[in-house]
């Protein structure tokens, strides 16, 4: 597979509506299927849910090696948004030797790199020791649901090391953070606008709580990690009422909290909850909840491991950290016996 023919196909599967929500990645997956057909590669589907597909694909070493070496892309993007683009966002338009499109960087093109290296190998005849196995997955920008899937399902479990194939500048990444979604939920008492007396404002209650959360001492203060930096909150989706002569009954406030690999998750549900229930001490007749929406642990991998230290030594460059999470989150229990 030439470098043309790689571009080509890398503007089909972008041009691809594979929007999460809702995904419809099957679109991708079927594609990525019949290149890997073409060049003799086998694969398999692993079902997520109908139009959503995970695909597995594998080239196999000379067998001198028994370890295997993983390499991980997701099919999904997130939406467009609101803002209007230079180019349609399915369009693919390539200007002056750039190719625009939502989900050009993260990450089709990373995902359509391991398609056609693992094709070039294959048309080479050169067999490596060890196997290569692709990783397709659904549903990385939700949840990292198709990578959860593979590895509990048993499908990396013979994987020694996993390379992410997320755009990364060109550095070698080896610890992200974790991310922790929650929604907290206030119920109150509805009443008519010109009574607020007669209504529990569930919308001021989520303030209070708000303001709670927001006092400097809680922070999530944490020690910083040395690559990662400390913990963030950040309050994104606020929800409430539906009239402006009506005291809202209900009330929603989505975290978006990201974590450093020293954290547990569970100590942060609980710091979240003492907060609530601090404010409830003042507020008696506050109602709340807290849902998890998102729960996908910090990853890492040491420094001084064999696969970092390859990696380090071949791109020339310090080790580094990232803010966002990859489907690394569930993938990094692989066994750490690569060399």
């Amino acid at each position: 597979m030439n470098d043309t023919l790689a571009i080509e196909h890398l503007k089909e599967i972008l041009q691809m509506d594979t929007t999460n929500p809702p995904g419809n990645e099957r679109l991708v997956a079927d594609k990525l299927r019949s290149i890997f057909a073409a060049y003799g590669i086998p694969t398999e589907e692993v079902v997520y849910e109908e139009d959503r597909v995970n695909v597995i694909a594998t080239l196999r070493g000379d067998g001198s090696s028994t370890e295997v070496i993983g390499l991980s892309g997701h099919m999904d993007v997130v939406p467009p948004g609101e803002q209007p683009w230079d180019y349609p966002p399915f369009s693919a338009e390539e200007q002056d030797g750039k190719i625009y499109a939502r989900g050009a960087c993260d990450m089709k093109s990373g995902l359509m790199a391991i398609v056609a290296t693992m094709c070039r190998l294959k048309q080479s005849g050169k067999k490596l020791p060890f196997d290569v196995k692709c990783f397709a997955s659904v549903g990385e920008e939700v949840g990292a649901v198709g990578a959860k899937q593979l590895a509990e399902g048993g499908y990396t479990d013979d994987v020694s090391a996993m390379i992410v194939t997320e755009p990364t500048s060109g550095n070698v990444i080896i610890t992200h953070k974790g991310a922790l979604w929650l929604e907290l939920t206030t119920r109150g008492r509805t009443a008519h606008g010109s009574r607020p007396d007669r209504g529990v404002n569930a919308l001021m209650h989520m303030v209070a709580i708000m303001n709670e959360l927001n006092r400097s001492e809680f922070q999530l203060s944490h020690e910083p990690d040395a690559l990662l930096g400390g913990p963030t909150m950040s309050m994104n989706v606020l929800s409430a009422g539906s009239n402006t002569n009506v005291v809202p009954d209900l009330c929603r406030l989505q975290l978006d909290i990201r974590t450093v690999p020293s954290m547990q998750h569970e100590d942060v549900i609980r710091a979240v909850q003492d907060r609530i229930d601090s404010v409830n001490k003042t507020i008696p007749e506050l109602e709340a909840h807290i849902s998890v929406l998102n729960d996908l642990p910090p990853m890492q991998t040491a420094e001084d491991h064999p696969f970092a230290q390859f990696m380090l030594e071949h791109f020339q460059r310090p080790a580094k950290g990232m803010t966002g999470y990859t489907d690394g989150s569930q993938f990094m229990g692989l066994s750490q016996s690569t060399q």
